[in-house]
């Protein structure tokens, strides 16, 4: 695909790159690994609605929750959700009063016969904000938060879920460090502590 300076690839660009693909006769599938809503001013003024639209329209196939998707709020997030015609996934995003995920953990894409698993993850730092916490500052929304452990294994449990469901391969789509200080959510630490993982974005 050709990037318009050599440095950043637009939604214009971004969208003729996949369409060019799919007429080469590719298989294509569009993915976020989070932030994408916030960061720029369209984004701001609309608190990410415009956004969410652009990447409708653009042909976005799945994307995950970064820490700064919930700059707007919570409930914004959710019903940016609702708007955007792909799903939102993410292994490790919990409902503590439920003890369940709020977003499926993976989807599954079919290309002919080969099922291709997309597993999310979002960074348990993001747990900071007031507005994961109810109206008596409890902690109603969590990210597997910890010393790591509690990450690997909401990952594992959706790794083996889609390998049972027919996955023949898994992506992890990660919002997560790939710097020391971030230590243990890095990616790299992710690798060494789970299996049948194949590809990690």
């Amino acid at each position: 695909c050709q990037v318009g300076d050599d440095k950043t690839l637009g939604y214009a660009e971004l969208s003729q790159c996949k369409k060019d693909l799919l007429a080469e006769g590719n298989y294509v599938s569009l993915v976020d690994c989070g932030d994408a809503i916030q960061g720029n001013t369209i984004g701001t003024i609309s608190k990410g609605l415009y956004i969410t639209e652009i990447m409708n329209e653009v042909g976005y196939d799945v994307a995950i929750p970064g820490n700064h998707e919930f700059d707007y709020g919570m409930s914004t997030f959710l019903d940016l959700t609702k708007e955007a015609k792909f799903p939102y996934v993410s292994a490790n995003f919990m409902d503590l009063k439920t003890n369940k995920t709020v977003l499926e953990p993976y989807v599954i894409k079919e290309y002919d016969d080969v099922k291709i698993a997309y597993v999310g993850m979002t960074t348990p730092t993001t747990i900071t904000p007031a507005y994961f916490k109810d109206a008596d500052g409890n902690f109603i929304y969590g990210f597997s938060q910890g010393d790591g452990s509690e990450l690997y294994k909401s990952v594992q449990t959706a790794v083996d879920s889609a390998r049972n469901e027919g996955a023949d391969y898994v992506n992890a789509l990660s919002h997560l460090g790939s710097t020391a200080d971030l230590s243990p959510y890095m990616s790299e630490e992710l690798i060494k502590n789970t299996n049948g993982i194949d590809v990690v974005l």
